[in-house]
C-alpha cells in the first residue's frame, strides 16, 4: 500500500458496503436459475451481455413473481452495481433511476455501497484503474476462461477512499477529462472509417471506371474484358494439410513457410522443407476469415482453408488481381460457416484492361494503399496513447495527485 494523502484512508470493500444483508451477491449458479424457468413476462433477469453493454436489442428474459421470491436475495436495483465475473471480466455499470427490479445471472456480480461513505462513480472509476484491475485479475480462478474469486476475497480488497468532497472533485475532473478523451478517440475512430470507404471509393473508380450502375458484367471501357480466373491464370489450388515435417520457427532443415487462412502474421503458422507453391502468386483465405488476400513471392507451403492462384504473367498483373480480388471477391457462402471454394473461386470474373493498363492501376493503387495504411497506424496510434492518458489520470487520481 502506498502512502495516502492527508485526510484519505484505506478501507476494504466490506468497509464500504451498504447494511443490506445481500449488499454483495454472486448471481445463483446451476439448478438455481434454469432456463426452463422463464417466461414470456414477469421479473427481469439481468444477463450478462445485455446488462453490461446496455444492448437494448438484446432478447430479455424474465421469470414470474413467485420464483422471483424464491431468488429475492438476488434481486438488483436502480444503484446497485453489477460487475461482469466471467468470460470478459471486470466490467462494472450502475443500474440507472427507474430500472425495472430484476435478478442477477450467474455470470453477474451486484455491489451495493453506502453511498455515505464512497460514490458510485468514484467506486466506478477506482474499479476501472490498472491497480483495482490487476487485483481483480489476482484474485480470479480458472484457466481458459477467468472468473472472479469467492465474494470472500473481493471483500478483503482495500480502496484508497478520500473524503466525499474530495471524491465529487476527482469524479468531476475525470468526468471532464474522459469526455474529451472520448470525442477524441471518436473522431479518430471516424477518421479510420473514412480510410476504408476512400480506398473502397478508389477501388470502385479503378475496376468500374465508366460509374456503369449495374451490378454484374458492367459496361467497360474499350480494350476491357470480362474474364473468368479460371481463364486468365495458370492454376487455382487449394491448400493441403499441415506437412509431417513441421518447426514453429525457422530452422537449418526448414526453411519453407506454412501458411494458412488466418490474418495474423499473414497466416504463417510455421516452416517445413519443402515448398508447394514456387512462383509469384496470391492466396485467399476460404473459411473463417474468408477473403483476405496475400502476394507471396517465395516459395510456400500452403495447407487448409487456403486458396492458391497464380496469374498468367502475360496477360495477367498480380498487383493488379490482388486489388481486383480485394474488391469483387464473394464475402461469404454457405450459412453458418462463411466459404469461398475452388469451383466458385475458378468462375468469379473480373474486369481485364490490357496488361500495360493493369500495372498503373496497381501502381496507383499500391501508393494510395500505403498512404493510407500509414494513416491508419498514426490514428491507431494515438486512440493508444489516448487510451493510456485515460489508464494514467485513473492512477494519479487514485494516489491524490490530481
Amino acid at each position: 500500500m502506498t502512502n495516502l494523502s492527508q485526510g484519505w484512508e484505506w478501507k476494504s470493500l466490506y468497509e464500504i458496503l451498504s447494511n443490506d444483508k445481500y449488499s454483495i451477491k454472486r448471481g445463483p449458479f446451476g439448478s438455481a436459475l434454469k432456463k426452463s424457468f422463464f417466461v414470456e413476462n414477469g421479473v427481469r433477469v439481468f444477463e450478462q451481455y445485455n446488462a453490461i453493454n446496455n444492448d437494448p436489442h438484446w432478447k430479455r428474459y424474465f421469470i414470474s413473481y413467485d420464483k422471483f421470491k424464491e431468488l429475492e436475495t438476488f434481486k438488483a436495483i436502480e444503484g446497485d452495481l453489477l460487475i461482469s465475473c466471467s468470460g470478459t471480466l471486470g466490467k462494472i455499470v450502475e443500474l440507472p433511476e427507474n430500472t425495472e427490479i430484476g435478478i442477477i445471472n450467474q455470470a453477474l456480480l451486484k455491489i451495493r455501497l453506502d453511498n455515505k461513505k464512497i460514490l458510485n462513480s468514484y467506486f466506478i472509476y477506482y474499479f476501472n484503474s490498472p491497480t483495482m484491475q490487476g487485483k481483480i485479475l489476482e484474485s480470479t480462478l480458472g484457466s481458459a476462461i477467468k472468473n472472479i474469486a469467492s465474494v470472500k476475497i473481493l471483500k478483503q480488497i482495500e480502496i484508497p477512499i478520500p473524503p466525499l468532497k474530495e471524491q465529487e472533485r476527482i469524479v468531476g475532473i475525470l468526468d471532464e477529462s474522459f469526455a474529451n478523451i472520448d470525442e477524441n478517440i471518436k473522431i479518430l475512430e471516424q477518421d479510420l472509417l473514412n480510410l476504408d470507404e476512400l480506398m473502397q471509393g478508389a477501388l470502385q473508380k479503378a475496376f468500374n471506371p465508366l460509374k456503369d450502375e449495374a451490378k454484374e458484367n458492367y459496361k467497360l471501357p474499350r480494350d476491357w474484358e470480362w474474364k473468368s480466373l479460371e481463364s486468365i491464370c495458370k492454376s487455382i489450388s487449394a491448400g493441403g494439410d499441415k506437412p509431417k515435417n513441421y518447426t514453429e520457427k525457422k530452422s537449418i532443415d526448414n526453411q519453407i513457410p506454412i501458411y494458412a487462412n488466418g490474418i495474423n502474421n499473414n497466416g504463417l503458422i510455421g516452416y517445413t522443407d519443402k515448398a508447394v507453391i514456387t512462383k509469384p502468386s496470391l492466396t485467399i483465405s476460404a473459411r473463417g476469415t474468408i477473403g483476405f488476400v496475400c502476394i507471396r513471392k517465395e516459395p510456400y507451403y500452403p495447407i487448409v482453408r487456403l486458396i492458391c492462384t497464380i496469374p498468367n504473367e502475360k496477360i495477367l498483373y498480380l498487383e493488379y488481381l490482388y486489388f481486383c480480388l480485394n474488391f469483387f471477391i464473394a464475402k461469404s457462402d454457405g450459412s453458418s460457416i462463411p466459404q469461398l471454394t475452388i469451383p466458385k473461386f475458378k468462375v468469379l470474373q473480373i474486369p481485364l484492361p490490357p496488361l500495360k493498363e493493369q500495372k498503373q492501376i496497381a501502381s496507383h493503387l499500391d501508393e494510395l494503399s500505403l498512404n493510407i495504411k500509414n494513416l491508419k497506424q498514426n490514428y491507431q496510434t494515438q486512440i493508444k496513447d489516448l487510451q493510456e492518458l485515460k489508464q494514467s489520470l485513473l492512477d494519479k487520481a487514485f494516489k491524490g495527485e490530481l
